[in-house]
This record gives structure tokens, C-alpha cells and sequence, in this order.
């Protein structure tokens, strides 16, 4: 399969997230409940909202899933506020099912490692609008890319 692989320059996207863990058979259960947590609070305060967002901070040990955020927010006891890493990041769009991602992965690793791109830890996957068709289903994966001559990650909003 043909890939789209590419770099940008991306900006922080400020979420509404819960955290957790999984491991990968559990996985897509463990992103639903996260958002299932997420949605309510979002909808009960009236915020405005753009895609869902997952980002895995320490492969499956750390994840947030959550809600793009735009205007005032507040935060709750489970339901915090974060944002994606900004910085260099390599990517790729998968269309399909998204229990089908390894293959989009596996390409965007390899094209990062065959072009001296190291990464710096973080990722995340921004799922776009609902579909019926799976084939129509956008996920735009993020790798972020540690900064030339630096060991260090790209800062993160997070970091604190």
C-alpha cells in the first residue's frame, strides 16, 4: 500500500482528555470508555469542539484520549486539560478501519529510520468525522521527531 508520508511543522491542539492504560487487545475498548468519559462533560459545559484525539505519551502504558477544544473549559476531577507536542512531526493519513493502523505505523516508522528522522517519544492520532463506509474513515497519525543535533524531545505543553 502507498503511504503518504510526510514532515510538519505542527502546533499544540488543546484537548479535553481522561488518561489511562491499555495493551493492545484492549485497546479500541479503552479509547471508547476514555471519550465516553470526556463527551459529557464537554456537552454539559457547553464547549465547543473539534475531532477526537488519542496520544500515546509512553506507548500503550500512558494514553489520553479526548476532544480538540476551542473557548473556556473546566477542568474536573477525571476529565483534564492537555494538548498535542508541537514541534517537527513525521505523518501519514490511514483511511480505513482503525483496528487496521499497524500497517500505516510500520510504514511511517521505517520511512523515519531510512531517512535519519529520530523520534522523540510522543504520538497521537487524530480521528477524522464518522463514517459508515470504514474505507472512508480518516485517522491522521503523528510521530514527534526529536530537534536536530538535540537528544531531547521538541517541548511539549504538557511538560511541567
Amino acid at each position: 500500500m502507498d503511504y503518504e508520508l510526510r514532515l510538519e511543522q505542527v502546533t499544540a491542539r488543546p484537548l479535553a482528555v481522561a488518561r489511562g492504560a491499555a495493551i493492545r487487545a484492549n485497546l479500541g475498548q479503552t479509547i471508547i470508555s476514555l471519550l465516553d468519559q470526556v463527551w459529557p462533560v464537554l456537552r454539559a459545559q457547553g464547549v465547543r469542539t473539534g475531532h477526537n484525539v488519542v496520544m500515546y505519551l509512553d506507548d500503550l502504558s500512558h494514553i489520553e484520549a479526548g476532544v480538540e477544544i476551542f473557548g473556556h473549559f473546566s477542568p474536573t476531577a477525571d476529565i483534564r486539560t492537555s494538548a498535542t507536542p508541537h514541534g517537527l512531526a513525521a505523518t501519514a493519513v490511514h483511511w480505513g478501519d482503525y483496528a487496521q493502523m499497524a500497517p500505516t505505523y510500520t510504514a511511517l516508522r521505517k520511512w523515519c529510520a531510512d531517512n535519519g528522522h529520530r523520534l522523540a517519544g510522543p504520538s497521537w492520532e487524530v480521528y477524522g468525522d464518522w463514517h459508515a463506509d470504514p474505507q472512508q474513515m480518516r485517522t491522521d497519525i503523528y510521530l514527534l521527531l526529536q530537534r536536530q543535533g538535540d537528544s531531547l524531545p521538541a517541548a511539549s505543553p504538557t511538560d511541567g
